[in-house]
């Protein structure tokens, strides 16, 4: 073989490589439900992928995956831009089908795959060399079971009956320092 049909084959080659790799980011993610409400933070790739996610991860009574989504896109109203957009990013790579297939071996989107390959794909994210691997998935973790555990509809699963009237037994410090708190404290004030 000659050099010129070397090169063309080695261009040939990288072409379609490169179309595959570009069909494979952007083969879409599966449909998985909607959000009950508009998403401010979360882009609505990014809010299926943690839907898929949240089932996984979050196994107790009285989950609700869409609800902790949710949940999660109110949290990050607090949060700095800069940690919307990695977590944006960050649930983008772990739907890519091109980043699963060079660090996995697989060609499905995440969001995509049955109950026991998406375990088995959280493990590989766990357990990864990659350290942005191990704490995003850490990272989702946390938000996920957090998320689940905030909402009222999670604690009777867990036996849990706040006390009623909690808020009456509130001490409202709003008044501490004052004039009229120093005069009550005194023996014989107000």
């Amino acid at each position: 073989m000659d050099r010129r049909a070397f090169i063309k084959r080695g261009l040939f080659g990288g072409s379609l490589l490169a179309l595959g790799g570009a069909g494979l980011a952007l083969y879409p993610g599966r449909e998985i439900a909607l959000p009950r409400e508009p998403l401010r933070w979360l882009e609505p790739r990014s809010f299926r992928t943690l839907v898929a996610f949240a089932a996984r991860v979050v196994t107790a009574g009285g989950r609700d995956p869409v609800a902790i989504a949710q949940g999660v896109d109110q949290l990050l109203v607090a949060a700095p831009v800069e940690t919307r957009s990695d977590l944006n990013k960050l649930l983008g790579l772990l739907d890519n089908a091109l980043g699963a297939l060079l660090l996995d071996g697989r060609v499905t989107p995440f969001s995509r795959l049955e109950e026991k390959a998406q375990d088995h794909a959280l493990t590989l994210w766990r357990d990864s060399r990659l350290a942005v691997r191990r704490t995003g998935y850490q990272a989702l973790r946390k938000l996920c079971l957090a998320t689940h555990y905030a909402r009222e509809a999670s604690w009777p699963a867990l036996g849990y009956a706040p006390p009623t009237g909690l808020n009456a037994m509130a001490y409202d410090d709003s008044k501490a320092g004052t004039p009229e708190w120093l005069e009550a404290l005194k023996p014989g004030g107000g």
